[in-house]
């Protein structure tokens, strides 16, 4: 039993020991109570197997409870079980009173299968708080579309657009629903407008892309598939753009109202992970899922969030279910084999990497960054030479994780050169700006050059822990404890438990003569399992020596 469900499990039994001394209750609602308990305990803790587990048990004592069917069917969507949730959805009436999410996965079936007039009656029927009526009314949008009322569905997308956070997802279906009209320069426009707010949704770009090219426009096309910032959508992309020198044509499948509601729910599942709702986004993912079983970015990022909350099982799970001849099965094959590094199986990690490195450059790099995550650092540096020296010269990336690598094998004037590369490539570059930057003020060099570079590297990123704290380390070589001291407080605000951040700000407190605090703070340090245990032990024993000027 993991560390989280076996709290989840601890907090449920404080519930039922206090529950268990009233006899209100008889042994067989007990049960249910019980069940019911924990399954709202793990939901909250973020165990959805377990939670939908004990979802069952209780709708098993009680299928008449509305609430109770809800959260079971919540639990299922959760944690990608289909199969359940639909079941569950099956169990409640087709009048009266129905649970909110079975009404959900009813009409996104119903719309899977184009029973438009089937799924609108289940959705007008949904009663529910704001989060469910939103994917709700994007559902009913593409209702209305295979119904044939594009036009009405166009015109009230484009009515919510101002939605924060979900303007660019709601224009980029205002887009889709024109495109599916057969709109073409409505359409066109509404996707240009869509790009314009910064929301980088892959299978909506490759439906611009694709109608670009339908519309005569191959060029444009093609620069709209060369704007990829993610590497996660590379191969996809990269396919893209063959099928559009070779046929002329992006998209292998049409756009269908399933198929646009599945976008719409990708979309919307990314933005509630953003905003940390866990649970409603992996169960979006999964109502996307539904809607197109082929839709793979939506796959990759429900293991992602999974992977994120420690349920490395059902990560590896839904990467399994990515097919080889998908454009995704690259990317799914390295998450899965990070995936298992997580998890700690190091040595199935390290293999699977190096079998997705015979696939080519892209699988190369993912075994590069696996041998340096692992503390090889020989065999990174040597994998990012053979692919800057194979003719990838203009990639700030290798370069700098080149540079992490040579720090690492005790190589710093060659690191250092690295990281100056990088910044022609890339200039302000706030990761290589704060890599190269803090290395010298911790080797106390160039610290007037490096708090400047550190100071733009602020400006860029003014929520990063990391970024904070070496300013913060840069005004205390300088001796500046007064500007350090409002920094590195903010570092370990943001990262708490980081050992480095930990570590620095106990050795400005002992500067400032606040002994006390200074051995707290590289306790704190202690328990974050820094790298130079011996050191701070000592320092919490004997304090710090005096001080020394910086050498230049």
């Amino acid at each position: 039993m993991s560390l989280k469900r076996g709290a989840a499990f601890l907090c449920a039994a404080a519930c039922l020991t206090a529950c268990a001394q009233t006899d209100a209750l008889a042994p067989s609602r007990s049960r249910e109570y019980a069940d019911f308990l924990i399954a709202r305990v793990a939901n909250m803790s973020g165990d959805f197997t377990v939670a939908s587990q004990r979802y069952d048990a209780a709708v098993s004592q009680s299928a008449d409870d509305p609430a109770l069917v809800n959260g079971a069917i919540a639990a299922a969507l959760s944690s990608g079980d289909v199969a359940r949730a639909r079941t569950l959805a099956r169990m409640t009436p087709s009048s009266g009173e129905a649970p909110p999410l079975a009404l959900l996965v009813r009409a996104t079936d119903d719309l899977s299968r184009a029973r438009y007039g089937a799924a609108m009656n289940e959705l007008e029927r949904m009663q529910s708080g704001p989060a469910d009526a939103l994917v709700a009314r994007f559902l009913q949008s593409w209702v209305e579309v295979g119904d044939g009322d594009a036009d009405s569905a166009a015109v009230a997308l484009d009515q919510l657009s101002a939605m924060r956070p979900y303007g660019g997802l709601l224009a980029y279906q205002r887009a889709l629903t024109l495109d599916y009209a057969g709109h073409d320069q409505e359409a066109l426009e509404a996707y240009a407008l869509a790009e314009q707010a910064s929301f980088w949704l892959a299978p909506a770009v490759e439906r611009h892309a694709d109608l670009r090219a339908r519309a005569g426009s191959v060029e444009e096309a093609r620069a709209i598939l060369n704007s990829a910032p993610s590497r996660n959508d590379s191969e996809a992309l990269a396919r893209d753009l063959e099928r559009l020198n070779e046929e002329g044509r992006v998209a292998v499948t049409e756009l269908t109202p399933a198929r646009g509601a599945a976008i719409a729910l990708f979309g919307l599942g990314a933005i509630f992970l953003q905003e940390r709702d866990e649970a409603r986004g992996l169960a979006t993912l999964t109502l996307a899922l539904m809607l197109d079983p082929d839709l793979d970015p939506a796959r990759l990022s429900f293991a992602q969030a999974q992977a994120e909350l420690g349920h490395f099982a059902e990560a590896r799970a839904a990467l399994a279910q990515v097919r080889r001849a998908s454009p995704y099965y690259l990317g799914a094959q390295i998450m899965t084999a990070w995936v298992l590094k997580d998890e700690g199986r190091e040595a199935e990690a390290l293999a699977l990497a190096q079998q997705v490195a015979a696939e080519g450059e892209r699988g190369q790099r993912a075994l590069a960054d696996m041998y340096r995550s692992l503390d090889q650092y020989g065999e990174a540096e040597a994998l990012y030479s053979q692919l800057i020296d194979g003719g990838l010269t203009q990639e700030w990336r290798l370069y700098y994780y080149r540079a992490a690598t040579r720090e690492r094998l005790g190589r710093w004037p060659e690191a250092e050169m690295d990281l100056q590369r990088a910044l022609e490539l890339s200039p302000e570059q706030p990761e290589v700006m704060n890599f190269l930057a803090y290395t010298w003020v911790d080797r106390g060099e160039y610290l007037q050059e490096a708090l400047a570079m550190l100071r733009r590297a602020v400006e860029q990123r003014p929520s990063s822990a990391a970024i904070i704290d070496s300013l913060g380390w840069a005004y205390y070589r300088l001796g500046e404890y007064d500007k350090a001291l409002e920094h590195l407080e903010r570092a370990v605000e943001l990262m708490p438990a980081d050992a480095t951040l930990n570590d620095h700000l106990g050795d400005l407190y002992w500067r400032l003569e606040r002994y006390t605090e200074a051995r707290f703070q590289w306790r704190r340090a202690l328990a974050g399992e820094p790298e130079d245990v011996a050191a701070i032990e000592a320092k919490i024993e004997r304090g710090l020596p005096p001080t020394r000027s910086a050498t230049r």
